[in-house]
């Protein structure tokens, strides 16, 4: 990032990193909570027995098996959280964008001062 801030080439890299920040800040929040969710399942599982399993088998079984939302209703939610998703994204990248640029700006201003 050797280019100016104003130039074109400045603002991109300096989104490019931006995009890169969140995307690997998210991915580790997203990592942890479904690492988590799986140990929990594990631990779980570890802990059922087969007399436990056996006499909850029938809610196991209705839980499955019972499907309350309609295709149509599941395809709509999915979208919507997809939208969601990406504008959540986006907010970020544009906050770490502007963070990034007033970093950037303090040290061009630090660099004419101490000339």
């Amino acid at each position: 990032m050797n280019e100016s801030p104003a130039t074109p080439q400045g603002r991109l890299a300096r989104r490019i990193v931006a995009r890169l920040i969140v995307t690997v800040l998210m991915g580790i929040g997203f990592g942890y909570f479904f690492g988590a969710t799986v140990a929990r399942d594990a631990a779980r599982g570890r802990a059922l027995t087969l007399k436990e399993y056996i006499a909850d088998f029938e809610s196991h079984k209705k839980a499955l098996v019972k499907s309350e939302v309609p295709m149509w209703g599941a395809l709509l939610t999915m979208v919507i959280l997809l939208i969601a998703f990406f504008a959540l994204y986006e907010l970020l990248v544009w906050v770490v964008d502007k963070a990034l640029r007033a970093l950037d700006r303090r040290r061009h201003a630090g660099d004419v001062i101490g000339s």
